[in-house]
């Protein structure tokens, strides 16, 4: 009886665990397709703490180095790059090898022993030049061996590699003589390293409505980095090329793609191969992973959702920066609008549908956010309700350094004091948000504006806007677009505007000045500078130099056509029409200062008085006949031209008109004479 109890309850066991493999089977939601451990090569980056390895040639932008000089004793450090790894793998055994490129200056060689250190985690690994050193001539390259055992690294971890040289001995030094080291763009300074680059996982197909989404994980100790520095990618389905690729998620170690196909009208159920092909540099061998993945479509469409995590800020948005800014002679008021578009949108829109989420990490912006104006009810509801919108809103408004953090590397990654002319603690900033519209957690435009006032208290110089993108690794904003517009009251004028890397307009419009400055296509690297210096006084304002400019306009073509009474006016007339444009020119589009455009109307004055001189004496057409020249002669010399004599100083002067009573100067002494009759 005991024997059987124990049969029947071993049996009953096994029909359990039997029951249970097919349950656990179809609940495999994911499966890691790649990759092993590959050999790829770190490019050395940046300067002093910014000083990092990168594998994608996308970020090598710009070029460092360091000289060393026959002057330097003992060991010299050339520099030290950093990368904080951030998903946990195992290293296998290898030899790691450093290049660095370098150029002799002002000496056949140098003779120098050369060392590189590996830090990972806290174990350091060193490598030095074969002895007796290396021997370096002209330009090239010098690299160093590093031992590395397996081991385990982990996320957060930090890779150290720093290069040193020491005892420098100069062949045939000349003056300043140096051995100069080169790293960064078209350098190919880099370590070379056998470790894991990536795992690919494609976690199962999800059917939501007429979709079918393949979420794709990238998980790397380069982060959301791996895809959005990668050069390029291919993922088919079927064979087929998907090009709908929504808005990557940040999860732990990496990042989240969802490849969305549209099979179209009523789909075959079955199983379709999705291949996903990975091109970390242009030129490379792809990283291929592949899954089958069995889909049966539902009548009506698939029920199933697809979760969004936190979007990666870095895959792609679109700033547009329009900045207003008028004076009036006291205050400076400027309204600064961002608007925003693409993955950034799609980031602030989920951020402020997760205020309140107490799972957020400590160094999200959004942590830092209160939500206890948020009903419950409310949060991550994937909409951006109005109460989320109003607590992000009173979050930056009401707090000028809430405001700067935000724009600042918080979320923006945006310079405050570039944008604005003064500290924004200074300014009292107003700030506004519009959605327009777009309530979903999705990409769509949305704007940020902020209004500021300045009161003057003798400023002379002013910033108008200079670049404002903070540099990154990898950037958050890809394209961004630029448009400023200064205008000033009748009575508050510019004295001159500088402008260092872009263009920039100056007009000025009956009795305002107009400032614009439009740029497209800047980049987190450009750098420009606008600065404007406002005018001392009214005298030099907008209304008083036109005013100025016209009346003295006026009175050189009225003192021109008074000295041409009885002498041709065509040279006048001309001249007077090339004043006004000359002076239109010079007041509308020139950018002059003021003093130069009244100074400019000031010389056509002075300059009327010879054209006025040079203008030739009027002839009687009545004297002139329908003959010949040579009749006209022969009348011109049988003519009789009257004379009278001035009874001041005797001298006969030729009245050649027959007006009477008619007022003549006299060609002696300049008095004037009537003549009667």
């Amino acid at each position: 009886m005991q024997v059987n109890a124990t049969r029947r309850a071993f049996g009953l066991l096994l029909l359990l665990l039997g029951a249970l493999l097919p349950l656990t089977a179809t609940t495999v939601s994911a499966e890691i397709v790649c990759c092993d451990s590959t050999e790829f090569d770190l490019f050395l980056i940046g300067d002093n703490s910014e000083a990092t390895l990168t594998p994608f040639t996308s970020e090598l932008v710009g070029i460092s180095d360091k000289a060393v000089s026959q002057s330097v004793q003992g060991t010299e450090v050339i520099a030290t790059w950093k990368l904080v790894w951030e998903h946990s793998s195992t290293i296998p055994e290898a030899t790691w090898r450093f290049n660095i490129a370098y150029d002799v200056e002002n000496a056949a060689g140098v003779h120098a022993n050369a060392t590189v250190d590996v830090m990972i985690g806290g174990t350091q690994y060193s490598g030095e030049s074969d002895n007796p050193g290396t021997y370096m001539t002209g330009s090239g390259s010098t690299g160093v061996d590093i031992e590395i055992p397996a081991r385990t690294i982990t996320s957060g971890d930090t890779i150290e590699v720093s290069f040193a040289i020491r005892s420098i001995l100069f062949t045939q030094p000349g003056d300043d003589s140096a051995i100069r080291f080169i790293w960064g763009e078209d350098t190919d300074s880099h370590i070379r390293v056998q470790m894991p680059l990536l795992d690919v996982e494609m976690p199962n197909a999800l059917i939501v409505g007429e979709e079918v989404f393949f979420p794709v994980i990238l998980r790397s100790g380069f982060g959301d980095r791996m895809w959005t520095s990668l050069d390029s990618f291919e993922f088919k389905v079927g064979g087929i090329s998907i090009s709908d690729v929504r808005a990557p998620s940040r999860v732990t170690g990496g990042v989240e793609v969802p490849f969305v196909w549209n099979p179209g009208p009523n789909p075959i159920d079955g199983a379709r191969l999705a291949n996903l092909s990975l091109y970390l540099n242009a030129g490379d061998v792809p990283i291929q992973s592949d899954r089958n993945h069995d889909i049966t479509f539902e009548e009506g469409g698939g029920t199933q959702t697809y979760e969004f995590g936190e979007p990666v800020r870095t895959a792609g948005s679109e700033l547009v920066v329009d900045i207003s800014v008028d004076y009036d002679g006291a205050t400076i008021s400027r309204s600064v609008e961002l608007t925003i578009s693409g993955a950034m949108a799609q980031w602030l829109r989920w951020g402020m549908d997760n205020i309140g989420n107490t799972t957020l990490s400590s160094d999200n912006w959004f942590s830092s956010v209160s939500g206890s104006a948020v009903a419950p009810d409310l949060r991550q509801n994937n909409f951006v309700d109005q109460a989320e919108q109003e607590a992000f809103l009173n979050h930056i408004d009401s707090s000028t350094r809430n405001l700067e953090i935000f724009l600042d590397n918080g979320a923006m990654a945006l310079d405050p004091n570039a944008l604005f002319e003064a500290d924004l603690f200074d300014m009292n900033p107003e700030v506004s948000v519009d959605l327009k519209g777009a309530t979903g957690i999705s990409s769509e435009p949305l704007s940020i504006r902020i209004d500021v006032v300045m009161t003057l208290a003798g400023q002379e110089s002013l910033m108008l806007i200079s670049d404002f993108t903070r540099v990154q690794l990898d950037s958050i904003w890809h394209e961004i677009d630029l448009h400023v517009t200064l205008s000033t009251g009748p009575f508050s004028g510019l004295y001159d505007i500088r402008a260092d890397g872009v263009e920039v307009s100056h007009m000025r419009m009956g009795i305002t000045e107009i400032v614009t400055v439009d740029v497209t296509d800047l980049s987190d690297v450009s750098v420009f500078e606008v600065e404007y210096t406002l005018a001392p006084n009214a005298l030099f304002s907008p209304f008083v130099t036109l005013l100025a400019s016209l009346l003295m306009l006026v009175v050189a073509v009225v003192f021109g056509m008074r000295m041409t009474r009885r002498r041709s006016r065509v040279i006048v007339s001309l001249s007077s029409v090339l004043f006004l444009g000359l002076l239109g020119y010079v007041y509308v589009l020139s950018s002059l200062p003021p003093q130069f455009v009244m100074a400019i109307a000031g010389g056509m004055v002075g300059l009327m008085i010879p054209i006025a001189l040079i203008s030739p004496h009027r002839y009687d057409d009545s004297l002139l006949s329908d003959g010949s020249l040579a009749e006209d002669y022969e009348v011109a010399m049988d003519r009789v031209v009257p004379t009278v004599d001035c009874p001041a100083c005797g001298t006969s002067n030729p009245v050649e008109s027959s007006q009477r009573p008619i007022r003549i100067p006299c060609g002696g002494c300049g008095r004037n004479l009537r003549i009667e009759a």
